[in-house]
């Protein structure tokens, strides 16, 4: 068997038919694969913990994962199998998480169990996360959206002319979150005591200008 090297790998030439195999001599059952595209890559054979099937896990391309960064992670890949993981089980679960934290999800969630039962204004949220906010957040963890995060969704919307769709943006998002807080998907509101970013319109800013005045001479 001859001892992996890059001068070894890059003198491979793609297979007219089938694919080039060549196990690694110091990881058991890591390889380097070599299709008729001249896709390069490594990926470590293994037995599953709990059926004994033989499986196959992909590690990544060759030259962005070098050779002892693809003995690293087969040897991490190994240890794992050794404690009863199966990776590729594993992956495809981790996958599925990041899937189910994204803000769409948490959007649907939301009009699932809250927007559509309680509110009367379910159809301007949906047009509201349609239009403003899920072309820029959809694939966005909602568990790490941070208040800088919520100004500068909302600025953006300020900064097309239309500040009274930013505060209606706002509030919206506060809801949501509000929503996730109570169901126990995020430990805070990143929107809680966030001041409006637009600007009132005249006949607000003139109520809100009275409701002061009362208020101080009472």
């Amino acid at each position: 068997m001859p001892i992996i090297t890059d001068t070894l790998l890059k003198a491979k030439k793609p297979p007219a038919t089938g694919r080039i195999e060549i196990k690694d001599d110091r990881c058991a059952g890591l390889e380097f694969r070599l299709t008729t595209a001249g896709a390069a890559s490594w990926s470590l054979r293994f037995r599953d913990p709990q059926t004994g099937k033989p499986s196959r896990f992909t590690i990544g391309r060759y030259p962005d994962v070098g050779i002892a960064a693809a003995r690293e992670r087969g040897n991490a890949v190994r240890r794992d199998v050794a404690a009863g993981i199966n990776p590729v089980e594993r992956k495809y679960r981790e996958r599925h998480d990041a899937s189910a934290k994204t803000f769409q999800g948490l959007a649907e969630r939301y009009m699932e169990e809250h927007a559509r039962r309680f509110k009367r204004s379910a159809q301007a949220d949906e047009r509201c996360l349609q239009i403003h906010i899920l072309p820029v957040w959809a694939k966005r963890r909602y568990d790490q959206i941070e208040r800088a995060d919520v100004i500068e969704l909302v600025e953006t919307i300020v900064g097309k002319g239309t500040p009274v769709q930013a505060n209606r943006v706002q509030a919206l998002l506060s809801v949501i979150f509000r929503f996730a807080v109570d169901a126990s998907l995020v430990q805070f509101n990143p929107c809680s005591r966030l001041r409006k970013r637009g600007a009132l319109p005249a006949r607000d800013r003139a109520g809100h200008s009275l409701r002061q005045q009362n208020h101080s001479i009472h």
